[in-house]
């Protein structure tokens, strides 16, 4: 059985002026509150996601970097870990281009040559602590934490999960779920996540939402495959949406399922972080984790909207400087200083 583990990225350059050009030839009124610049600006971090990965994840297999097109000026494309991926290589042709991150992730597993175990990373999610492979896999089987939470819709994404929920709760017994597979749900590995589980366990038949973590995921490819054969159309229909839209799904939907079946090793979440940079004092929270790296992975949730973006932007690449100051492999020798 295949042992490797791949990391698969995905990667927009937001200051791509024929990217911005193209994005606006498609947008209308209709998606332009998901088409806004927070969503897409660089903050010229990601170096320093590949010099985490060297550092702190050597064992890693292959790194499929995943994008429109364009790349990383200072990247270095001959790594022999580096596979360089376009939309355009596992996606139909109808259905670009895309500015949709769900339509771009439904369909990763058929990238050409992915292992059959992968770890999904958003763009801004950053490895800052050493990570060994069982954080993410035990003999084959994906590590992750199942927990029930309480739904509070509070912006258009909340649709996309209540779009999962509903097909999870047509196709499993909730109650037989976590009967059948109760030691994984009432794991002991993050009691503060099972005690919620408890509270949320009744009166509901059906589940009501899932604990949702803003970090690395690990996936078998077998997992999108189910889903894809059972909700073809669905899928289908999310991969043609060019920006995300309340009928999408996600690749939450795939962990929805996972969890629902038991097929999967409970391990706490509590590895990573995922903190909002909504205002000063999350950011230097943000930067203080780094820093004196508390936890192994942290995830940067953009949604700063002060006018200081610049000044915000060079703060975070001074604390990352201090914990990965060494150009990594991945960087070409010509940017190396």
């Amino acid at each position: 059985m295949e042992n490797k583990i791949d990391f698969v990225v995905t990667w927009v350059d937001g200051n791509d002026e024929e990217w911005k050009k193209q994005k606006e030839r498609y947008s209308d009124d209709s998606n332009m509150a998901q088409a806004g610049e927070n969503r897409y600006r660089d903050w010229d971090l990601m170096k320093y996601w590949f010099r985490g990965v060297e550092k702190f994840a050597p064992w890693v297999n292959c790194v499929y970097f995943v994008t429109c097109g364009h790349l990383p000026k200072w990247l270095n494309v001959q790594h022999p870990k580096l596979k360089i991926v376009k939309h355009e290589d596992f996606m139909p042709e109808s259905a670009l281009p895309t500015f949709n991150s769900n339509a771009i992730e439904i369909g990763i597993h058929r990238i050409p040559g992915l292992s059959d175990q992968f770890v999904l990373f958003n763009d801004d999610t950053f490895i800052i602590d050493e990570l060994k492979p069982s954080r993410y896999f035990r003999d084959h089987i994906p590590c992750d934490y199942a927990a029930l939470d309480a739904m509070t819709p509070s912006e258009d994404f909340c649709h996309v999960i209540i779009n999962s929920i509903i097909l999870v709760n047509q196709n499993f017994d909730k109650k037989k779920c976590m009967k059948d597979h109760w030691k994984k749900w009432f794991s002991l590995k993050d009691p503060r996540s099972t005690i919620r589980t408890i509270k949320l366990s009744s009166p509901w038949d059906k589940f009501v939402a899932f604990r949702n973590y803003h970090i690395p995921i690990a996936y078998l490819k077998s997992d999108f495959e189910e889903i894809w054969e059972r909700f073809p159309e669905k899928m289908r229909d999310t991969q043609h949406h060019r920006f995300r839209c309340n009928e999408d799904y996600s690749h939450w939907l795939m962990r929805y399922w996972r969890l629902a079946k038991g097929t999967f090793h409970p391990e706490s979440q509590r590895y990573a972080i995922s903190k909002s940079l909504s205002a000063e004092k999350k950011i230097r929270e943000a930067i203080d984790m780094i820093e004196r790296q508390k936890y192994k992975v942290i995830c940067l949730n953009d949604k700063y909207e002060g006018d200081d973006f610049d000044e915000i932007k060079a703060r975070f690449q001074m604390a990352f400087e201090k914990i990965l100051p060494q150009p990594s492999q991945f960087e070409r020798e010509e940017e190396k200083p």
